[in-house]
């Protein structure tokens, strides 16, 4: 699973949140479970030293019942008394149970509760004895009532002692939590500085390519292209880096466009200057070798003529040449009207047919019915098929197949597409990156615009060439033009990179 930078950051402090949250239960927890302790803690002092004052006020009368004849007249007093202290502990009870409902010891006190009320019940009774006429008068009567009294003081004597253990037993457990709560925070604080730590790192390996690519964006705006950054992360700032290495490439390959632009330009105005020096020489040798040749009459002349012929038809090669040269950097401006490209090209076909069947070539041509028109100057759709026709025949030396298909790709109504595939030899893919380029040419007498014209009124109409090549198996040149609803004058790339060529080879021949 590849997390985004959100997705990390959101993770990290997740993480954190999660060790903060398991360390502040953990200390409300520990907190809580203190304050029980020290809640019951008090409850059980305020007990013992309840039912220690009631033991008190009874133990101090045990040892002259069995002596004396006669009661201790305070007796009746501290039996009243034993009753009071029980009463107060059965209040502290009442008031532990009512300041802790949940607690796990509710049911030892529930217990303790009716062990002192059956304690005081006892005092009660006793001092009911006690008030009666046959226990003071009657002899016969005390033996029972001394023993009732000393089961009453033992019962609170045995009650009293565990009351002391119960309440060491909290204290220690209060020292044994802390001790214990001591190691846990400790531990949780450590686990949850790591895991702060570990955050913080992954976070700044997260970020740190932002450091490097505003580095690398620097060097770019100093003219340095060539470097690459490279991002091994799937997030979103491994896609940014990559999508800058991307631009950055795309700078450079601009930048070397516009070198080879200006050196087109460079060659542009050379061959401008040679063009307009050329020019009207070859018209004056042209006509000289005319009128020189109608000066030569008879046979012995015919050698002449033939020599001669040869002279006006390389001067009319390189009349051709400099008029060339003069259309493309002087290229008019298409004037667009609703044509059918279908109708145009099956027209320009039947015109180049019968050449073609003379060189060997088989003719197959498809036309996609009801196609939608474009916005084109129909001139320029003929010269730039003859082009390309005759480059296909030049290719197939030998004869060979032409199949041109007009159609709309994928049955789309907002593009028309012509592809023309020959049957020749192919492209050398070490040729096809510079095949639109203006004078380059892989034939002996080829001056280089064919293509380039091409390119050009294909770019001046807002459409794409696109050249798909195999070596031994022939090639494919695919035109796709807007449809006339969807002509917005916006050309694609390949359209821009013959703009930028021809704009270059107009500043330099206009």
């Amino acid at each position: 699973m590849r997390l985004g930078v959100s997705g990390k950051i959101f993770l990290a402090y997740t993480v954190l949140l999660l060790a903060f949250t398991a360390n502040a239960t953990f200390t409300l927890v520990v907190i809580h479970r203190a304050r029980q302790g020290v809640v019951a803690n008090e409850a059980y002092l305020d007990l013992q030293g309840s039912v220690d004052a009631a033991w008190k006020s009874l133990n101090d009368f045990a040892p002259s019942l069995g002596r004396n004849l006669r009661l201790d007249p305070n007796l009746a007093l501290g039996l009243r008394m034993t009753h009071k202290h029980l009463d107060d502990a059965q209040a502290a009870i009442d008031l532990y149970n009512q300041r802790e409902p949940l607690s796990s010891r509710r049911h030892d006190f529930e217990v303790k509760r009716r062990q002192i009320g059956a304690l005081r019940d006892q005092a009660d009774e006793l001092a009911r004895e006690l008030g009666a006429a046959e226990v003071a008068n009657d002899p016969q009567a005390r033996p029972d009532f001394d023993s009732h009294f000393a089961t009453l003081t033992h019962s609170l004597n045995r009650m009293r002692r565990p009351l002391r253990g119960e309440s060491g037993q909290i204290a220690q457990q209060l020292r044994d939590d802390e001790e214990t709560s001591l190691q846990i925070a400790l531990g949780l604080g450590a686990v949850g500085l790591l895991i702060g730590v570990g955050a913080f790192v992954i976070i700044l390996r997260t970020l740190q390519p932002l450091r490097t690519l505003r580095a690398r964006a620097q060097q770019v705006a100093g003219g340095d292209y060539g470097r690459r950054i490279g991002a091994a992360s799937h997030d979103e700032i491994g896609e940014l880096v990559r999508e800058f290495d991307t631009m950055a490439a795309a700078i450079q390959e601009r930048e070397q466009r516009l070198i080879r632009s200006e050196r087109l330009a460079t060659v542009g105005r050379m061959a401008s200057q040679i063009t307009h020096e050329v020019r009207n020489p070859l018209a004056s040798i042209g006509l000289y070798a005319e009128l020189l040749g109608d000066e030569i009459t008879g046979e012995p002349g015919a050698e002449a003529r033939r020599l001669l012929a040869s002279i006006a038809s390389e001067v009319d090669r390189l009349t051709e040449i400099t008029e060339n040269y003069l259309r493309f950097a002087r290229f008019p401006q298409a004037k667009l009207e609703r044509e059918d490209l279908g109708a145009v090209a099956a027209a320009v076909l039947e015109f180049s047919r019968a050449e073609l069947a003379q060189a060997g070539i088989a003719l197959e041509v498809e036309v996609e019915s009801n196609l939608p028109e474009i916005a084109a100057d129909e001139s320029q759709l003929r010269q730039a098929l003859l082009n390309l026709v005759r480059n296909a025949r030049e290719a197939m030396a030998s004869g060979g197949r032409l199949r041109v298909t007009v159609d709309a790709p994928g049955g789309s109504p907002r593009q028309v597409r012509l592809r023309l595939s020959d049957s020749g030899a192919g492209i050398p893919e070490s040729d096809r990156a510079k095949i639109f380029d203006p004078f380059f040419s892989t034939k002996e007498k080829g001056t280089g615009l064919g293509l380039a014209l091409v390119q050009q009124i294909v770019a001046e109409h807002g459409g794409r060439i696109d050249v798909a090549s195999e070596m031994g198996k022939g090639t494919t040149i695919t035109l796709t033009f807007p449809a006339l609803a969807e002509q917005v004058g916006s050309p694609s790339e390949d359209s821009a990179v013959a703009e930028e060529r021809a704009a270059a080879m107009k500043k330099a021949l206009a």
